[in-house]
């Protein structure tokens, strides 16, 4: 993978050491996505396929699906098989099975920035931002992560590996969601998935985060925006367009995005 700057390397370092220290199980399955994909929402549904009793509960949700990193991997491997895992990595050939969740890098961008900046109240242009992450000062670069997934971990994975838009996540939940409980071989009756459904509905978990972290006087600070599509024409200037197209358009074309 290359390294865009030391920012990158940093994350890089940091997914790579996780990676290393929870032990490779051939039973392990992962759910993986770039940042601001969907990946809460779907680790949010399938915790509670995984266990009811989590009831959208964000504690139980990193119980149920903990994520990679330094600090968890000590659990991650005490945890029994089969380990359901979440990670936002590249692909990696010590994956061996997964659900990839992709959205359109455009609103991803959108979704990033009001992450990174509306929520720390921030004074920063779009524009700003755009430049700064094409340097590389918020991790990995969408179209990396995601060609990495749809060209290396398609060929390597085959049908060990499960693509899912997160565009169609919103158009079909019930059915995408079931989609990928069969994938994983979790619970996917009719009733099951409707309970998930419901208790991972955005204004619950609003109404938690809210009791979590207190008001929010702005929408967009909320780490539950609601998951827009085609957002970024908002933001999006001709220039930044057609950057991102220069950089990113074969991969927007390989996820089935029209440029």
């Amino acid at each position: 993978m290359k390294i865009n700057s030391v920012f990158t390397f940093r994350e890089y370092l940091s997914l790579e050491i996780g990676h290393r220290l929870v032990r490779t199980r051939s039973a392990d399955q992962y759910l993986v996505s770039y940042p601001r994909s969907g990946n809460t929402w779907m680790r949010t549904m399938l915790s509670v396929l995984v266990n009811p009793a989590a009831e959208g509960n964000p504690d139980f949700t990193r119980q149920n699906i903990p994520g990679i990193s330094i600090s968890n991997a000590r659990k991650i491997n005490s945890n029994n098989s089969p380990r359901l895992i979440k990670s936002h990595s590249w692909f990696r050939k010590d994956i061996l099975r997964a659900v990839y969740l992709v959205r359109d890098g455009r609103d991803v961008l959108i979704s990033l920035y009001h992450y990174y900046i509306t929520r720390e109240n921030k004074d920063l242009s779009f524009s700003e931002f755009y430049e700064d992450y094409m340097n590389g000062k918020y991790g990995q670069l969408w179209h990396q992560n995601v060609e990495s997934w749809l060209i290396n971990g398609r060929e390597r994975l085959g049908e060990n590996l499960l693509v899912l838009r997160f565009e169609d996540l919103k158009a079909d939940t019930r059915q995408t969601l079931t989609r990928a409980a069969e994938f994983l071989d979790l619970p996917s009756d009719r009733s099951e998935v409707e309970k998930a459904l419901e208790i991972s509905d955005i204004s619950r978990m609003r109404k938690i985060e809210l009791e979590r972290r207190g008001p929010i006087d702005n929408i967009n600070a909320s780490f539950y925006r609601g998951g827009k599509t085609g957002e970024w024409t908002d933001l999006f200037t001709p220039d930044i367009r057609e950057g991102f197209q220069m950089v990113a358009g074969k991969v927007l074309n390989l996820a089935g995005y029209d440029l």
